[in-house]
């Protein structure tokens, strides 16, 4: 083989090798791009969710639970007979149950004393639905916020059916409508953000813009941790391949 012909097949051999490590990074940059969309499109489809859902709803998700407790007090006394003069009278032993707001049964419950009074000790402050069933008298079954009131005062009424009634304070259930719309609003820019990002790693210009713009997509939490997970995915992806940035190579230079 002569050296005209050994030189050419390096140069091709060297072409190849420029080639292949062009395709290996824009292999590498298009995934990071495609994992960065997925997880910020996660989050844009959860910040929809949140304006859609019920704000009461999203509160009692277990992000965004309230760890502080309250003590629930009442009376229950039967209706008043004016023609009869009766009523008016405590009720004891009447079993007071607490329901979640999706109706179904909590371990907190009570019974009622001699004076018709109960207490429910322990009892976070999210909505709840206290039920109260008693033969001859119609069922109640009330929804309150625990610590809203300081003594519940309920009445038993003869019949038949069922008495419903909410009592959640309207300053509680305004809260709730801010504080959901504030964070499904963080959350859909946070995902916009993120896709921000993802376009501007196949420019490849800033890096550093590039994963800020990353970064703040993780706030968007897009299936809780799936989204974010596929978002630092990406961004690791983009760590490796920084040399490809005009900005880190004029650095560099």
């Amino acid at each position: 083989m002569s050296d005209e012909e050994l030189v050419v097949k390096l140069d091709e051999a060297e072409d190849f090798g420029v080639y292949a490590e062009e395709e290996a990074m824009l292999w590498s940059i298009n995934t990071a791009f495609a994992l960065i969309v997925v997880g910020s499109l996660l989050g844009l489809w959860f910040g929809v969710l949140l304006f859609a859902a019920d704000p009461q709803d999203v509160l009692e998700n277990p992000l965004f639970l309230d760890d502080s407790t309250a003590t629930v007090n009442g009376q229950i006394i039967t209706a008043a007979d004016v023609e009869n003069q009766t009523g008016g009278e405590p009720v004891e032993g009447l079993q007071i149950l607490l329901l979640n707001i999706e109706d179904q049964p909590t371990s907190h419950n009570a019974y009622t004393n001699r004076d018709g009074r109960f207490t429910i000790e322990n009892v976070p402050q999210q909505s709840f639905i206290l039920k109260v069933s008693h033969e001859g008298n119609k069922t109640l079954r009330i929804t309150f916020n625990p610590g809203d009131q300081a003594d519940l005062s309920l009445t038993l009424t003869p019949g038949e059916g069922i008495i419903e009634e909410d009592i959640r304070q309207e300053t509680d259930l305004d809260s709730p409508v801010l504080l959901a719309s504030i964070v499904a609003s963080l959350t859909i820019v946070s995902a916009l953000l993120g896709i921000m990002g993802a376009f501007e790693s196949r420019r490849c210009k800033y890096y550093r813009r590039t994963q800020y713009l990353c970064g703040l997509a993780l706030f968007s939490r897009g299936g809780v941790f799936i989204g974010p997970m596929l978002i630092l995915a990406g961004m690791g992806i983009l760590s490796a391949t920084k040399n490809r940035f005009e900005d880190i190579e004029e650095n560099e230079d």
